[in-house]
């Protein structure tokens, strides 16, 4: 290898398409998964709220309806208990933690690639400062005693460790903010679920109260 193919060589680093590619596919991933989170945010006080007030109004069509026009995991939770409403606890939940199921895994889809860019950028930044010392130790006749072009070809060979643990800081920071959403969003749909069981279970509690003051007015009046 000649100075010129040497300093080439240090210049582009024999690491840094693969850590740039790394790079790439880790904010790539980041991007679509944060835009994917912020897509399905809803207020999930104020849905439950409108699925409430229309179960105490005895509309529960609309309510369904109200779920399928929201679209997202929150209101396939919520549609998949409305759809069971006459079934007793155990069966909603079981179809509630089936939907779950469904759901968590579409949430936490792709986030582990930012782990594996994480583990792999550091060491493959450090593969490359080794490739290119070891040219280095290869070609020091180039040097000719020049101690100054020495010290620069290390540096260089060095960079390509500094940027694969760039790469893993900011893959790591975007792997820990990613699980901390989807920790809060999967809070959400379990807050929302108990809410609407209880709603339900106070329903049907209503509900049977009227029918049974019901009987007991009609059996008042046959007596």
């Amino acid at each position: 290898m000649e100075l010129d193919e040497l300093n080439i060589f240090l210049d582009v680093g024999p690491m840094m398409f693969p850590l740039l590619a790394l790079a790439f596919i880790g904010f790539i991933v980041f991007l679509e998964r944060t835009l994917f989170l912020h897509r399905g945010q809803i207020n999930v006080q104020e849905f439950i709220s409108g699925i409430k007030n229309l179960l105490k109004k005895g509309r529960l069509v609309e309510a369904v309806a109200l779920c399928e026009e929201m679209g997202g995991s929150a209101a396939h939770l919520v549609k998949t208990v409305l759809l069971n409403y006459d079934a007793n606890v155990d069966l909603i939940m079981a179809h509630l933690r089936k939907r779950l199921s469904l759901e968590i895994p579409s949430l936490e889809r792709r986030i582990g690639i930012l782990s594996v860019v994480a583990r792999i950028s550091p060491l493959s930044g450090f593969l490359g400062t080794l490739i290119a010392g070891i040219e280095i130790i290869s070609n020091l006749s180039f040097f000719d005693g020049a101690s100054g072009m020495l010290i620069a070809a290390l540096a260089k060979a060095l960079f390509s460790s500094a940027l694969g643990l760039v790469i893993c800081i900011f893959a790591t920071a975007g792997h820990h903010f990613l699980e901390v959403r989807i920790t809060h969003v999967i809070h959400d749909y379990e807050w929302l679920s108990s809410e609407l069981l209880e709603v339900i279970l106070e329903e049907r509690a209503i509900s049977l109260g009227k029918s049974q003051a019901t009987n007991i007015n009609a059996d008042s009046e046959h007596g």
